[in-house]
């Protein structure tokens, strides 16, 4: 795929940047051109069948529509652009969770719509597409360094908090955010892990986290119990001496029979 110039990436982020103030021919042109490369994309991805090899197209093409990106953040405007929210999905499909998440963060601020084909609004699609592929890959065993960080987790539930988006969503992310929680070795972690587990259960009954939770409470049961058993025991003081002494001039007389003795 031929990368765009220095000269063709700066025409294009200021196009973007103008497009929300300014409504000339050339703004209009330039969304027109940048549309135009983003059908010209959706049609090559149509004739492609494999997941995978979606995936590996959109990230030969998405450079081409960085400076447009860039653009329309830094103008911040908050006009509708099916550019846009196109290439945030692609983002996601394509594991760039923080970029994907700085053009979250800009889509649900001005409350922009996806395309009508994802049918879903933002705020849903980000959690049910990150997530989804976070318990998939805990679900497949992969190793830690390939799961989703926790901190893109941790970002996904500030975005989306004040969202409205149905139970079994939030059920899910919380899902997600439990499992990864659980894997630390800090007691508070595994302690939120079981917290967010069970607010899965609460949200959404099928959410299939029972199981889960059972072993969790058993592993923070046993880790307490271990931690009591290996305190010290308290040092135990010396009894105080309770008896009163002798006043002077009042120790016993020698028996008569000692007395006999000693004469």
């Amino acid at each position: 795929m031929q990368q765009l110039t220095p000269a063709q990436e700066h025409w294009q982020r200021v196009m973007a940047e103008r497009r929300g103030s300014e409504q000339t021919t050339v703004n209009m042109t330039a969304y027109e051109q940048i549309l135009h490369r983003l059908r010209h994309d959706q049609s090559r991805l149509s004739d492609i069948q494999g997941t995978e090899f979606k995936i590996e197209y959109k990230k030969t093409v998405l450079d081409q529509y960085e400076p447009w990106i860039d653009g329309v953040i830094a103008a911040n405007t908050g006009q509708s652009d099916e550019v846009f929210t196109t290439v945030l999905v692609w983002q996601i499909d394509c594991g760039n969770y923080d970029r994907a998440l700085d053009m979250a963060g800009y889509v649900l601020a001005h409350n922009l719509p996806l395309p009508e084909r994802y049918n879903r609004t933002p705020a849903v699609m980000v959690i049910d597409e990150i997530c989804d592929k976070a318990l998939t890959l805990f679900s497949a065993g992969v190793g830690a360094d390939q799961l989703i960080p926790l901190p893109v987790l941790e970002r996904i539930r500030t975005l989306t908090e004040y969202h409205d988006v149905p139970n079994e969503v939030q059920a899910k992310l919380c899902k997600a955010l439990a499992y990864t929680l659980r894997l630390s070795k800090q007691p508070e972690d595994k302690a939120r892990a079981l917290e967010l587990l069970q607010r899965a259960l609460l949200l959404h009954s099928k959410s299939g986290v029972k199981r889960d939770i059972e072993l969790l409470q058993r592993e923070l049961k046993k880790a307490d119990d271990s931690k009591q058993d290996a305190a010290p025991e308290p040092e135990k003081k010396p009894a105080k001496n309770t008896g009163t002494k002798p006043k002077p001039g009042s120790a016993k007389k020698p028996t008569t029979a000692r007395k006999k003795a000693a004469s």
